[in-house]
Formats: C-alpha cells, structure tokens, sequence
C-alpha cells in the first residue's frame, strides 16, 4: 500500500506536468512512428494529457478494489504488479512529447548544451534540474523512516542529541523534500515553456530553502522548545 501512495501522487503530477508542456508544444504533433521511422500520423496536441489519465485511473480502481474487495485474499503480487504497470504507463506518456521535440522546429529554446537520446534532443541543465526534482520527491517519501545515525538524514546537532527532535525533523523533512521536489519541477517546466532561465534558479534557491534551510530551523526550535 506505500508503494501505491507514492505511485498515485506522482501519477497525477505526471498529469498535471503533461498538461503545462502540452501548452508549449505545436497545435498538431507525431502520434506514430511507422518500423522505417517515418511519422505517417498526426493528432492534436490534447492528447498526449489524456495518457496521463490511464496510470490516475488505474491506480484509482485498484485503491477501490482494496478498500471495498475482499479483505482475505492475498494481494502481495497485486501491490507490486499494479505499481509497475502504472509507473510503465507514465513513461509511455511522455514518449508523444519526445516526438514532438524531435520533429519540432524549437528543439533547444533555451540555446543551451544538449545531448542526444535515441535521437531525441534534450537540454541538460533541464533534465538534471528534473531528475533533481524526482531524487528529492524520492529522498522526501522515504524520509520519516530513516532511524537515528550519524551518517544519512538531516544531522544537525539538535538531531543527534535527541530523538524526539530526530523524529520530527524527520517528519517535517518528508514532506519538505517533497514539496521542494515539486517546486522545482514546476519552475523547470516553467523555464521550457517560457524560454526564461531565471524560472529554474528561482525553483531551484526555493527548493534549497526547503530542504536545507527549513529543517535545520525546525530542529533547532523543537529542540529548545523540548528542554525548556
């Protein structure tokens, strides 16, 4: 079941991201590649949103089936399959936007270095602030776990000396880093549709804050507010 609460999010993230880079896209892009290579059809743009829906949909059903199915029956198999099967539905959504990119007459709008994927053309300040954002919404899911060390998590003086405040920032942190993974996302996909650099620095300064900034002032201030 955590593994679907962390899959739902992201799915209609994933809707909502495909509905912002649609707007920045041709009225009309490829829909398919014939075995040669060649584009031999087009559709409207709109569309590429409705394969978000799929992933949304089907994770929906199966949070139905659990909560109104019956309760006896084994569904490790399922809360594993059903993942995976949406997670392949979200990458199969953003394959039309490659196309798009591909067969587009902006490919680099931001003028910056790009490399080459299975020839699609990709900036790379972009897709690292993207892969960034995801790391941080990954770090921030698996956050409130982590144990008290003194080697990964958010170790402040404050942290180590007490494990209630530990626990806290820990808490605080999961859904900072989340929200800091979000925001960044949000700003890069701003910087693509608007040409505009300065939207991924903010996103970026703001998402620092959020996971550097944030926590570290929680756990000083939980800590006082526990000893005295």
């Amino acid at each position: 079941m955590k593994t679907i609460q962390f899959i739902f999010p992201l799915a209609i993230l994933n809707f909502l991201t495909l509905i912002l880079v649609s707007f920045g896209l041709p009225d009309f892009v490829p829909t398919h590649v014939n075995i040669y290579g060649s584009i031999d059809s087009f559709g409207s743009k709109w569309f590429i949103p409705l394969l978000g829906i799929i992933p949304i949909i089907l994770i929906a059903i199966y949070i139905l089936y659990l909560y109104y199915g019956e309760s006896d029956i084994n569904r490790s198999i399922e809360e594993k399959v059903i993942p995976a099967i949406a997670f392949l539905f979200i990458i199969i959504s953003w394959i039309p936007v490659f196309l798009a990119l591909e067969f587009s007459d902006s490919n680099n709008p931001l003028n910056l270095v790009s490399i080459d994927i299975f020839h699609f053309p990709i900036d790379i300040v972009p897709l690292i602030l993207i892969l960034l954002s995801v790391f941080f919404i990954f770090i921030g899911y698996f956050m409130e776990d982590i144990k008290p060390n003194h080697f990964l998590g958010i170790r402040t003086p404050w942290t180590l000396k007490n494990d209630i405040v530990w626990k806290k920032t820990h808490k605080l942190g999961s859904y900072t880093y989340m929200i800091a993974g979000f925001v960044l996302l949000v700003y890069t996909l701003a910087t693509f549709l608007s040409n505009n650099i300065v939207y991924s620095i903010i996103g970026l300064l703001l998402s620092i804050i959020l996971v550097l900034i944030v926590p570290i002032l929680y756990s000083y201030y939980k800590f006082n507010e526990i000893n005295n």
